[in-house]
């Protein structure tokens, strides 16, 4: 038995370890999000294609946006997220964030491409966390009964 209490022990450290790696992930994803955000200029893209890429026997799709910045250069940049079927119909506009100085590094200005990497990996964090502290918790009380 006490084998057993062990290796709950165990589980639960394992477990606050990834929540604290997700923390500093969620961390690290949210600070380059705002760093992109805090000096970038808006605008209006539109959907025109979708690069494809073939992994395995799964195709996955990234939009192709093409918009106009504050200086009049037209530029196409690709979405960031990639998904396993096209997310907007050919023609779309879709709102598009951009620096001034690099507008080819411009990202799709939707949630799921700006936050929702941060975003997933802080509820992963919390809920480890919080499965680390119960099992911990309750391998403490077992063990000394």
């Amino acid at each position: 038995m006490q084998l057993a209490f062990r290796i709950l022990g165990l589980a639960a450290r394992a477990l606050l370890v990834l929540g604290a790696a997700c923390i500093l992930l969620g961390g690290y994803l949210a600070w380059r999000t705002l760093s992109f955000t805090s000096d970038a200029l808006q605008a209006t893209g539109t959907v025109v294609s979708y690069h494809e890429t073939h992994d395995n026997e799964t195709t996955r799709f990234r939009p192709r946006v093409r918009f106009t910045t504050v200086t009049g250069e037209i530029v196409t940049i690709n979405g960031q997220l990639a998904a396993p079927a096209p997310r907007f119909p050919i023609g779309t506009q879709v709102p598009v964030i951009y620096r001034r100085g690099a507008p080819m590094e411009g990202r799709i200005g939707l949630f799921t491409d700006n936050w929702l990497g941060a975003t997933v990996a802080g509820v992963v964090a919390l809920v480890a966390f919080a499965a680390g502290w119960l099992i911990n918790r309750a391998a403490r009380r077992e063990a000394a009964s």
